[in-house]
């Protein structure tokens, strides 16, 4: 993560200067300058030969298992509308739970979850959760479950926990399940405990766990660790003898491959909230001039580059030195809090098709800086360096304009909310941008 303090807007004029004087900084193998090049009549320029083309698109792909973190809340997001996060868990047989049928005496079952430190929204207000039973076979084709995946759950809850949020590491939320589904367990164990197909058998009754909430009194989404030692059953019981023996039995619910999130955006009016399928693209000039990207909810942006043939026309008077893109935050509906640190760059082609990610000049992932106006907010935006990028497409033989670039999120894109409004190049107000510095050769 790149993170820059910026307190003064910088005109072009003083970004040539810079440049002009410090052109060494440039990317490394983007920039040969002779000896001569004082005194000559070759010149950097910063020109507007190539304009971007910015539209917002929704990825049907966005794995939400295996994170190791199950999401579930709900929140109202200033641009999306409502936004509602369901957590599955299947359930595994309780190996380490035995019973003494003539002793042991039943008191409560709880589910934990443990905070991972991960919230969105107004953790002031309370939140509302419901635990439900699962009755359809959680299973998948190709081993993956996506943000989109559901399964049919009873309608009436096992249990149900009103709360006020505690979202940091640490803490623990305690929710007691109906006597009677605890009970159920404690029979499975007792009649199939040597049985050699128990696994399977306990499977096929007890099928998952849908945590979901009250959408009218949630006002906050909190990530909770689901590995097997962080989300447990918690079984109480006592043994009656000469005096009482108090048993506590921790199990785990699951293993992480088998835990997914569920994301659903509650206001179909919204014009992101219409994408379906990733070949759909919305324009920037018919979005407000904006795009959006979104874990959870798959949105991501595309910037299409559709002048870029007009470089080809100067190919021969000079070359790309430095060519930065900027992206800049729509400040007025974002905070500075609300920023991800980081973006990733991508390679996108026709049908929205990810080939890959951006690599430097040394083979990393090429990833933003983030320079942040403190004072006024005007100047806020991600850079990145695509000269390298650039100058690389003007090599192909015919130069496609169908192929872009895409702006994801690195991290923790099927288990939490993080998001960005971005401005677009028609944006009246600080819109994103392509720098391009080109090198004209002294042809005489």
């Amino acid at each position: 993560m790149h993170i820059l303090h910026q307190n003064t807007i910088y005109k072009h004029t003083a970004l040539i200067s810079i440049l002009i004087v410090g052109l060494a900084s440039c990317q490394q193998g983007e920039l040969d300058l002779r000896d001569d090049f004082i005194g000559s009549d070759s010149y950097t320029a910063l020109i507007d030969t190539v304009t971007i083309q910015m539209s917002t698109f929704r990825s049907d792909s966005v794995v939400s298992s295996s994170t190791g973190s199950a999401l579930i809340g709900h929140i109202h997001h200033k641009l999306l509308g409502g936004q509602e996060a369901k957590s599955y868990f299947t359930m595994s047989y309780p190996n380490d739970l035995s019973w003494d049928t003539e002793k042991q005496v039943f008191d409560s079952l709880l589910v934990v979850l443990k905070p991972n430190g991960y919230y969105i929204g107004d953790t002031i207000a309370d939140a509302e959760y419901h635990v439900h039973r699962v009755n359809e076979t959680i299973s998948s084709d190709d081993g993956y479950y996506y943000s989109t995946n559901s399964f049919s759950y009873d309608e009436m809850p096992i249990a149900s926990k009103s709360f006020h949020p505690s979202p940091g590491k640490g803490n623990e939320l305690t929710i007691r399940l109906n006597d009677s589904f605890a009970k159920e367990i404690i029979d499975f164990v007792n009649e199939y405990k040597n049985h050699t197909d128990k696994s399977t058998l306990f499977k096929e009754q007890f099928k998952g766990l849908a945590f979901t909430c009250d959408t009218n009194t949630t006002r906050s989404a909190i990530g909770y660790s689901s590995g097997d030692e962080s989300a447990i059953f918690r079984f109480y019981s006592h043994k009656v003898g000469i005096e009482k023996e108090e048993i506590v039995d921790e199990l785990g619910i699951d293993g992480t491959l088998t835990q997914f999130n569920h994301f659903y955006s509650n206001d179909k009016t919204v014009k992101y909230n219409q994408l379906d399928n990733r070949k759909t693209l919305l324009r920037e000039q018919n979005a407000d001039n904006m795009t959006v990207l979104q874990n959870g909810s798959g949105l991501q942006f595309r910037i299409d580059f559709p002048t870029i043939n007009n470089l080809l026309e100067l190919k021969a008077q000079g070359h790309i030195v430095k060519a930065e893109l900027r992206i800049k935050p729509n400040m007025e509906v974002m905070t500075i809090k609300d920023l991800p640190p980081t973006l990733y760059i991508g390679d996108i082609y026709r049908a929205n098709e990810i080939w890959g990610y951006l690599s430097d000049s040394n083979g990393n992932t090429l990833s933003s800086s983030l320079v942040i106006d403190y004072i006024y907010q005007e100047d806020t935006y991600y850079t990145f360096d695509i000269t390298y990028y650039l100058n690389s497409r003007l090599l192909e033989p015919v130069v496609d304009i169908d192929r872009g670039l895409v702006i994801t999120l690195p991290d923790n894109v099927g288990s939490s909310y993080s998001w960005l409004a971005a401005n677009g190049k028609t944006s009246g107000n600080n819109p994103s941008e392509l720098l391009l510095y080109y090198y004209y050769y002294d042809t005489e």
